[in-house]
Formats: C-alpha cells, structure tokens, sequence
C-alpha cells in the first residue's frame, strides 16, 4: 500500500515539475495543449475556469469548451434563427 501511494506522489510530482517545465521553457501555447490533451485522455470536464485560462492566458484559439458555454451558444444560434424567420414574415407583410 506504501508502495502505491509513493508511486502516486511521484506521478504527481512528475506531472507538476513536467509542467513548470514546459510553463518556463516551452511556452504558454504548449503548456495548455498538453493539459487539453490530459484533460481529454482522462475525460474531464471543463470548467469555466479552464476554458478561458486556455484561451486567454495560454491563447489557445479554440479550446474545449464548457457545457454552458456550449449552451449558450446553441441559445445565441436559435435565437438568431427567430431572428430571420420573424424579419422574413415582417418582409412578406410589408411587401
């Protein structure tokens, strides 16, 4: 049990100096698409947090978005819908 949990500090340790690596050397951009690319390989969920520390911060362009976000912007596109469905029928009536 030891064993293990020694083993799961050293993967975490790994990880973080990994990162500060790649944070001071590498760059920002590389940083944040190497944890996009963990984020995707566990399966985790975005946060709002994330999303925009990976596109403001590291100026990833298209980063994984939340599920909010994602909602929002499926509201803005049917919302813009209606939009054009209602100026077609006022441009019929006034025509």
């Amino acid at each position: 049990m030891i064993d293990l949990l020694q083993n799961i500090g050293f993967v975490i340790i790994g990880y973080l100096l990994g990162m500060a690596f790649a944070g001071s050397f590498i760059g920002r951009k590389y940083m944040g698409t190497v944890d996009i690319m963990l984020h995707k390989l566990f399966r985790r969920k975005t946060t709002l947090a994330q999303y925009l520390y990976w596109r403001y911060f590291c100026g990833i362009e298209k980063p994984p978005k939340p599920e909010g976000i994602k909602r929002v912007d499926e509201a803005i596109r049917l919302f813009n819908s209606l939009i054009e469905q209602v100026e077609k029928i006022i441009g019929k009536i006034h025509v």
